[in-house]
């Protein structure tokens, strides 16, 4: 239970106003965060850092996000072809959700129409297997109030 604590999760976003809320948002809960701001480098930090999951943004320079995600689905290391992946992209079109799903993504989210802790809960779900985050699992340590 210790090592869920410090579940990883890289951002591959290229919109720093976007970003580093994001980053933010999950660091402050525990996560430990990792960012990428294109495509080519979303795949070195992923083999690098080897997060736990990946919030993937779809429009990005130099490699689109599909292109990302059908890297991470084809990678030979199986962890990596099997990490979790949530997409959080202005890409809102039934075809691109399809697309993205048929690349199993384990959810996909719409910016305008998504908050932060819409994502964090479904990460917390993902990464936790019952919606508990880092927070809650530090509080389990805690010894009660004795009031």
């Amino acid at each position: 239970m210790y090592d869920d604590m410090f579940k990883k999760i890289l951002i591959i976003e290229d919109d720093l106003s976007y970003r580093n809320p994001l980053n933010d948002y999950f660091s402050s809960r525990g996560f430990t965060i990792s960012t990428a701001d294109d495509g080519e480098m979303a795949m070195e930090k992923l083999l690098f850092h080897r997060p736990d999951l990946v919030i993937l943004d779809l429009l990005l320079p130099k490699v689109h996000g599909f292109e990302v995600l059908k890297r991470i689905r084809t990678y030979p290391d199986e962890k990596i072809a099997a990490m979790p992946v949530i997409i959080l992209s202005n890409l809102s079109s039934e075809a691109d959700i399809k697309t993205a799903e048929e690349l199993k993504i384990s959810a996909y989210f719409v910016k305008s129409q998504t908050s932060f802790e819409d994502v964090f809960k479904k990460a917390s779900e993902i990464l936790f297997k019952g919606g508990k985050g880092p927070v809650d699992e530090v509080l389990d340590f805690r010894t009660p109030d004795k009031n």
